[in-house]
């Protein structure tokens, strides 16, 4: 069975180029284009990662991933950030400690280096 991703952005030529990136690595994509959706398809079915982008209208990529983190049945859930916004180091140790992504992808990702760490992170 494919492992499956979800994609979270609310840029719809992200969501098309890396939702076939990650079928072309031969797993299952699916995507959501606002923060809301995302978690009402987390609340449905099972992801093996979910790629968060952090500026979104409505519900921010670190809130859904707050809300993970709080929802009994999801706090396991692996996610990561893919985002354009550049933390600093303080930032993003605080922000591993906190919502423990387990990486974080700045947009514009490098496509063999994405492919390598998205690979390290579904085993």
């Amino acid at each position: 069975m494919k492992k499956k991703v979800l994609i979270v952005d609310d840029e719809e030529d992200i969501l098309t180029s890396v939702a076939m990136l990650i079928n072309n690595m031969g797993y299952e994509a699916k995507t959501a284009n606002n923060g809301k959706k995302a978690l009402e398809m987390l609340k449905k079915q099972k992801f093996d990662l979910v790629l968060l982008d952090i500026l979104m209208p409505g519900i921010s990529g670190r809130e859904v991933l707050e809300n993970i983190r709080e929802y009994p049945k999801l706090k396991n859930q692996k996610a990561a950030f893919l985002t354009v916004v550049k933390l600093s180091e303080y930032g993003r140790d605080i922000m591993k400690k906190k919502l423990k992504p387990v990486d974080y992808f700045q947009k514009p990702i490098n496509v063999s280096d994405f492919r390598r760490r998205i690979k390290k992170i579904l085993g």
